[in-house]
């Protein structure tokens, strides 16, 4: 077992599932430094948090490994020792190379801010994605019922994403299930229609629900078009 040590300043708590101050022993960041320090071909490691949160993760490592396999290396680690649950989007790589540098830059658009809005039967609902630092916003408005609002709040967040394209029009929301059950956990899915070159594309995304339904969909929508985002047309 570790000892208590208090390091830096902020304990990583909020992430350790079924946990609480009481009943494990204190996480700093250093800790989680050690930990990633120690994984094969990383070099060093820097965690910053906020308030008992872990907001970001830089990695050194050398060019034997592919980023990602070297993220995943991060999640599993910090899962199997501490009981954390990371976010891959929060981990950044730098690689070495004949003594020079070179960066992994994670360019995919992430989660902001998603809000709803009711006016009297008809709601509105806003999203907020940012790309490398820069933020982009997304609107749709219909009427009020419940399941509708869900799919206001995936359409803006396609118009969001159409937004970092200069584009407008060319995703759709087809179709949204957020009763989806797996491994006794609820989880989101969506289908998202794409107009290319070669006619209709369909794309399909999910998001297991931690805390807040509304960001789910959000999150299951950007998993469904992150990964095209290089593809799709823009001006």
């Amino acid at each position: 077992m570790m000892n208590n040590r208090i390091h830096r300043s902020s304990f990583i708590l909020s992430h350790i599932r079924g946990y609480t101050m009481a009943s494990r022993e204190q996480v700093s960041a250093s800790d989680i430094e050690a930990l990633i320090s120690s994984l094969i071909n990383v070099k060093s490691s820097r965690v910053v948090c906020d308030k008992g949160v872990i907001e970001e993760i830089h990695v050194l490592t050398d060019s034997c490994r592919m980023p990602k396999q070297v993220v995943r290396d991060v999640e599993s680690a910090l899962m199997a020792q501490f009981g954390i649950e990371l976010d891959h989007k929060k981990v950044s790589i730098a690689q070495t190379q004949n003594g020079k540098q070179f960066h992994f830059v994670d360019n995919r658009l992430k989660f902001y801010d998603v809000s709803l809005s009711l006016n009297g039967v008809r709601s509105e609902a806003t999203v907020r994605l940012k790309k490398d630092d820069q933020p982009f916003a997304g609107s749709a408005t219909g009427p009020g019922t419940g399941p509708n609002q869900l799919r206001l709040v995936a359409t803006a967040t396609l118009k969001a994403i159409e937004g970092t394209q200069g584009t407008d029009g060319l995703l759709m929301l087809e179709d949204i299930n957020p009763a989806v059950h797996l491994a006794g956990r609820q989880a989101v899915v969506v289908c998202v229609s794409v107009i290319t070159s070669r006619g209709d594309d369909y794309l399909v995304g999910s998001a297991f629900v931690k805390q807040d339904l509304s960001k789910a969909v959000v999150n299951a929508v950007l998993d469904a078009v992150n990964r095209r985002l290089g593809s799709l047309p823009h001006d």
